[in-house]
């Protein structure tokens, strides 16, 4: 099972359709297992084939189940409206992520009608460290927890200014404690602030993360206070609609 979704991860990254060959020296597999689970994927059509070059791609199959996701799940449904409110009225690309042990992933993502394009897919993996979204969900564990976290494995310089010394970063922690948001400036993408903020559930627990990208020279039509208030406003109309509620 674990290589065959290495399978769709790959497929789904690749950029144009790959051959069983490719595949294998990717994975570090013989040819004859990729063709085995390449064959027993397209059964049930989470992979195609292209008839002319007879290399694979990610199946119509594999789509419908991320639309079900999309369709089923509450927090999703929630927080959609708010996520398009702030792409369409505030030009604000907006993204809805969770984390998974030292990556966050987003499960959302939409993008404005704004000068620049700022895309990170649903399904796709982002450091912790790096975001604003990613330090909202580390600013909301234990410290001894964030700090495993960020001590774990060596930090990933993603640009010039990303922090990757976790005593700076755990100071970085409690600020945002402090003042219910996180922001970033140029430490995931080179030109781009980003400000998240918590979504809690019914308990307090923060279940996920809001947050908003806008290109740095777009400022000051855009200020980082008035984007705060915009991305706290929506993560507590989410929050609520899911059973929080502020002392």
């Amino acid at each position: 099972m674990a290589r065959g979704l290495d399978i769709l991860e790959l497929l789904d990254k690749s950029p144009k359709p790959m051959g069983v060959r490719e595949i294998s020296r990717h994975l570090d597999l013989s040819a004859a297992i990729v063709q085995r689970l390449i064959n027993t994927l397209s059964e049930y059509d989470y992979v195609a084939q292209d008839p002319e070059t007879r290399r694979y791609f990610i199946g119509y199959r594999a789509f419908g189940l991320g639309w079900s996701l999309t369709a089923k799940d509450r927090l999703i449904s929630i927080a959609k409206p708010e996520l398009d409110m702030l792409a369409s009225q505030h030009l604000l690309n907006s993204y809805l992520g969770v984390r998974r042990d030292r990556r966050a992933i987003y499960v959302l993502s939409v993008q404005s009608d704004g000068p620049i394009a700022i895309r990170s897919a649903p399904g796709s993996l982002t450091y912790l460290h790096s975001t604003a979204l990613g330090k909202v969900l580390l600013a909301a564990l234990p410290d001894e927890e964030a700090r495993r976290l960020l001590t774990a494995e060596p930090l990933a310089q993603v640009t010039p200014q990303t922090v990757t010394d976790p005593e700076s970063l755990m100071a970085e922690l409690a600020v945002i404690r402090e003042q219910g948001y996180a922001t970033v400036r140029s430490e995931n993408i080179q030109g781009v602030v980003s400000v998240g903020a918590p979504i809690r559930d019914t308990s307090g627990a923060v279940v996920a993360a809001l947050s908003t990208a806008f290109p740095e020279w777009s400022t000051p039509e855009f200020t980082i206070d008035e984007v705060a208030t915009l991305v706290l406003a929506s993560a507590g109309r989410i929050s609520q609609t899911l059973g929080h509620r502020s002392p």
